[in-house]
């Protein structure tokens, strides 16, 4: 099979239209045309957009849509309502169809099995292109950049990038298929002056069941908003590692490092946005006290350990919310067990942000090529602990001091990144149960937006075709990498196990981490059976 760098960031018209859903509403509405995309604001675009109104919308549309688009038609001086224009389904399964109108304008129809998520839905996707539409005006010159930015922090500038990346993207995307309730993102900074951009994004809050596992790697187990997001970021990293190229050292975030690898350059960082806190450890506080925000430059750690079920390892529930405790008895997950209706036992959130605190962000493939990539800050909307999410994502190892971190082979460690909540964007808890679908995009991927089905772990649509973000899709961009790289060492090894095996220092660090949780008293790390990681490329 002949292996083209560039085939592997071009996604094909008939995947793009996978996941497109048609309405056919009773009354009229405009004709969209396609949501361009929108580089990361500047700061005295960030100025023109609080004075645009964009901040406001993006808080309308965070907290209650039905309420906000009325207030801002309100301010306009416009009439809103939000029609019924369609029902169709039996009594046990119908579907209704509503479409927002402001000021004689129809907004985009959505489709929902019941009035109320109907009504809010239609709220939520009249904003968003109000947003998208505000966005642009600030580009074209429309408004006045008077406002200054007033109690902005990193933090709030983190949320602004994010949502306005998301909003630009999805604007034109049915809105009944955006697991919307959960988004997180990666910001890359290039020094303490630069606003940043967006090269990640993911949505979601679902796992598959057992029955979906794939002996191929082509279908993505976990489709919770983190973890896509960060399997996006991958992507991200293999499109520069592509673009590397030791004699010049320009035009990629990479420079050389020692052993023949690279290590991304000094100044440039990445920063995660979560848009209420990771499931799992980190979440697991009474809401009411959700903490403000903090002082700017305020970066101390001060973790809670109040009682010895703080810090356990959590797995998520198949195929809906929350999480569990890990059984103390030890567990190891079995092929032909999960096949005949054991459960799908997968890490939560705040466990695989611990992990990724120690063996860093890149996973075992992209070792083989760079130093591990760590966070400088982690930024969170709604239900934020400063106690439990520092405990949650790096300080628990850290509980009886250095002596992990000590064990770790050169250059892992225990991370410990910013962490913080948003002030002026803050992004209200949504009530109700979160859809099924799940979006993901990098900053390689220009306007295309993947939509997948969380539940099945492909891409939503008749065909359920492989996801970009797969295991079996990573493992051809390594092998992409590989060629490019001139190691046919690596190509020789013959499955996606080996390869990951192969990554020496990786494991010997992975294995110090998992036994480090298990001395701990945190708990055993599941994982998935071997034969899901052992396909070759050949399957692929």
């Amino acid at each position: 099979m002949e292996e083209n760098p560039q085939n592997f960031f071009t996604v094909k018209q008939q995947q793009q239209q996978q996941h497109q859903v048609s309405f056919e509403p009773q009354a009229p509405a405009p004709t969209l045309s396609p949501c361009p995309s929108l580089a990361p604001l500047t700061v005295q675009e960030l100025e023109a957009a609080h004075a645009a109104g964009v901040g406001d919308l993006i808080n309308y549309l965070n907290k209650n849509a039905i309420s906000g688009l009325l207030e801002y038609a309100r301010s306009k001086g416009f009439a809103a309502e939000i029609k019924l224009v369609h029902q169709a389904g039996p009594p046990h399964d119908p579907k209704f169809t509503y479409q927002a109108k402001v000021g004689g304008r129809w907004f985009p129809p959505v489709c929902a099995n019941n009035k109320k998520q109907g009504k809010q839905e239609a709220a939520d996707a009249a904003l968003r292109v109000l947003i998208g539409e505000a966005e642009k005006a600030v580009r074209t010159g429309e408004f006045i950049m008077e406002l200054p930015v007033s109690g902005s922090t990193l933090h709030d500038q983190i949320a602004m990038l994010s949502h306005q990346r998301f909003n630009a993207l999805t604007a034109r995307i049915q809105h009944c298929l955006l697991g919307r309730k959960i988004l997180a993102t990666f910001v890359m900074k290039r020094g303490e002056e630069h606003l940043g951009t967006v090269v990640s994004m993911g949505t979601g809050n679902r796992c598959v069941k057992g029955e979906e596992l794939s002996l191929k790697g082509d279908t993505v187990n976990d489709c919770h908003a983190e973890i896509i997001s960060r399997r996006g970021f991958i992507r991200f990293l293999y499109s520069e590692l592509l673009k590397y190229d030791p004699a010049s050292n320009e035009g990629s975030i990479f420079e050389p490092s020692e052993g023949g690898k690279v290590r991304v350059k000094k100044g440039i960082t990445f920063h995660l946005y979560i848009s209420t806190a990771p499931c799992g450890d980190g979440a697991l506080f009474d809401k009411s006290c959700s903490d403000l925000p903090a002082p700017q430059g305020s970066c101390q750690h001060q973790p809670l350990f109040e009682n010895i079920k703080q810090g356990k390892l959590r797995t998520k529930v198949e195929n809906g919310e929350g999480t569990i405790p890990v059984e103390s008895s030890d567990i190891v997950p079995t092929w032909d067990g999960i096949q005949h209706g054991e459960r799908l036992r997968t890490m939560s959130c705040s466990d695989k942000m611990l992990r990724w605190n120690v063996l860093g962000l890149q996973g075992a493939l992209l070792t083989h090529f760079t130093e591990p990539v760590y966070l400088s800050s982690v930024t969170l909307g709604y239900l934020y602990s400063h106690g439990h999410l520092t405990r949650a994502v790096c300080c628990r190892m850290s509980r009886d001091g250095d002596a992990f971190k000590q064990s770790l082979p050169t250059p892992f460690t225990v991370n410990h990144p910013q962490v913080g909540r948003v002030s002026v964007y803050d992004s209200i808890r949504h009530t109700g149960k979160t859809k099924e679908s799940s979006v993901n995009w990098c900053l390689s991927d220009e306007l295309s937006v993947e939509v997948l089905d969380g539940t099945k772990g492909k891409v939503d649509g008749v065909k359920l075709a492989v996801s970009r973000v797969s295991k079996s899709s990573l493992f051809q961009l390594f092998r992409v990498q590989c060629s490019h790289a001139g190691r046919g060492d690596l190509l020789a090894l013959p499955s996606y196990r080996d390869a990951k095996q192969a990554a020496q220092p990786f494991q010997r660090a992975k294995e110090s981490f998992v036994r480090a949780l298990q001395d701990m008293s945190y708990g055993n790390w599941i994982c998935k059976p071997v034969e899901e990681k052992s396909f070759s490329y050949d399957e692929v």
